[in-house]
């Protein structure tokens, strides 16, 4: 037994004071939601796993719906189950909606753009991109257009490479970046363009970085350190690639040769609007310095999600040749062979419809969704929120919750159809999260799913290479990307 009155006062006094500076800093503030004990100085970090759903599944058994843990001294309240996330972003919409700030949010939109934190600019930036969106997909229908301009490259260059085994990640991503390319800019890229190439390899350098730089955020000082082990500078160095070499000088393209008569990309429709408003001396936060960032927050939210699902259909199709027949044989009966899809079909190709929901679902692209935060202290389902805190809606908890969906681990498109075969829409489907801050891609994201898909299926049966099949445990990046694989594509005659 230790004598502690063999110890100077200085001494005890010291080891007291030290006690207390580690109760103070491992112990919770009154009123966060329950979660894991905290180290000193590190929180809970060394006990995150590198997939994050497996870590807060475990928490959510121990600790409820809503926990709390700490990455370095940085607070995180996780929101698990549909109610509990309805009932704040959507119900309580007004509170939890904005984004936190980071320091790579900070750095690299500077609060601009529909990714800003708060405020009427992020509303106004997105309400605009929503309705231009819409508009887009409508009437003349300028969206669908582009796709099928882009599905007919994507085709021929799909039937030079599917005689033998191959790995379409880049021939996809490269097909899905050029709508939102042609959409948003006017323009497609060949495939070997050394631009396209090289704005794509900065992108994927980004999101390859995610977790990396992710660390920023929670312990902004390391930036600091000699070298870039945490990939700041390398990740600015790709933002400045998106705007100073493709943004910035089609920006400036479409500033030269604006024709309010011809708005036919997402650049002039934001122009002529911006000046509209102008004229009108109305208050309005469109301006050339947002719709910079809108359109790199759209190239974000439109490429990497929707070829990352593409992919994951091709996947699960290898697993499941039953369902990739019986989508083929609903395309056949309703559509033939000698004409392309287009959206009017969609009603009438409902296990189609249902498949890629499941795939969606399944894989599960986005299971965190985009961190959201408060604007001030609130008190939800008898816990306080502080202001400024990241809070992180585990989609995953709904997409894979049996209690919805009954057998959440197996792939089963029916699930999305009633008795008499058609689509059935439950409310806890949500792959594009919900309330104000949902994805803005949606729309062209689901449209580019159902041509795309439709049109693969339609011309190609897909098998695997000497039986090895796709491995269906994915990678966890800023999305949940399926491993490389290699398929073959047989033509349907």
């Amino acid at each position: 037994m230790v004598d502690i009155f063999a110890f100077s006062p200085t001494t005890v006094l010291l080891c007291v004071a030290v006690l207390a500076v580690l109760w103070l800093i491992t112990r919770r503030p009154s009123g966060l939601p329950p979660g894991p004990p905290l180290l000193p100085f590190v929180g809970n970090a060394l006990s995150m796993d590198s997939d994050p759903r497996i870590t807060f599944k475990k928490l959510r058994q121990q600790y409820g719906d809503i926990f709390s843990l700490y990455m370095f001294n940085t607070p995180l309240i996780v929101l698990n189950g549909y109610s509990a996330l309805k009932d704040a972003i959507v119900k309580n919409a007004d509170v939890f909606s904005d984004r936190p700030h980071t320091l790579l949010n900070d750095f690299i939109s500077k609060g601009k753009g529909v990714g800003s934190t708060s405020g009427e600019l992020w509303r106004e930036q997105r309400r605009f991109a929503l309705n231009t969106l819409r508009e887009f997909g409508a009437g003349r229908n300028i969206m669908e257009d582009k796709i099928h301009e882009e599905i007919s490259q994507f085709l021929e260059a799909f039937e030079t490479e599917r005689g033998q085994g191959f790995d379409c990640t880049r021939l996809v991503q490269n097909a899905v970046s050029n709508v939102v390319c042609s959409t948003m800019l006017g323009k497609r890229f060949e495939y070997t363009d050394p631009l396209f190439v090289t704005f794509l390899k900065a992108i994927d350098e980004n999101f390859a970085n995610v977790g990396a730089a992710g660390v920023l955020n929670v312990l902004p000082i390391v930036r600091f350190l000699p070298g870039d082990l945490f990939k700041f500078k390398k990740t600015l160095e790709n933002v400045d690639i998106l705007l100073s070499q493709l943004i910035h000088p089609m920006l400036k393209e479409h500033l030269e040769n604006h024709d309010d008569d011809n708005a036919d990309d997402f650049i002039h429709a934001y122009i002529k609007e911006m000046r509209l408003r102008k004229e009108k001396q109305e208050d309005t936060t469109l301006d050339l310095e947002n719709l910079v960032m809108v359109i790199a927050d759209l190239f974000v939210a439109g490429t990497e999600t929707t070829a990352t699902t593409i992919r994951w259909t091709l996947a699960y199709f290898l697993h499941n040749p039953d369902i990739q027949e019986k989508c083929f044989q609903e395309i056949q009966e309703n559509i033939g062979q000698s004409r392309r899809p287009s959206m009017k079909d969609k009603t009438n190709l409902p296990y189609v419809e249902a498949t890629i929901m499941e795939v969606l679902r399944r894989a599960d692209i986005a299971p965190t969704a985009l961190p959201h935060t408060v604007p001030h202290d609130v008190q939800f389902r008898g816990y306080t929120f502080p202001k400024g805190v990241l809070v992180i809606l585990m989609l995953d908890s709904v997409l894979q919750d049996p209690d919805v969906w009954g057998d959440p681990e197996n792939f089963r498109p029916d699930r999305f159809l009633d008795d008499t075969g058609k689509i059935v829409k439950k409310e806890e489907f949500i792959p594009f999260s919900l309330g104000r801050r949902a994805c803005l891609g949606e729309s062209m994201a689901r449209m580019e799913l159902f041509l795309f898909l439709t049109t693969m299926i339609q011309r190609f049966k897909f098998v695997p290479v000497d039986g090895q099949m796709p491995s269906l445990d994915g990678i966890m990046g800023l999305t949940h990307s399926p491993r490389p694989f290699l398929m073959k594509a047989i033509p349907r005659i």
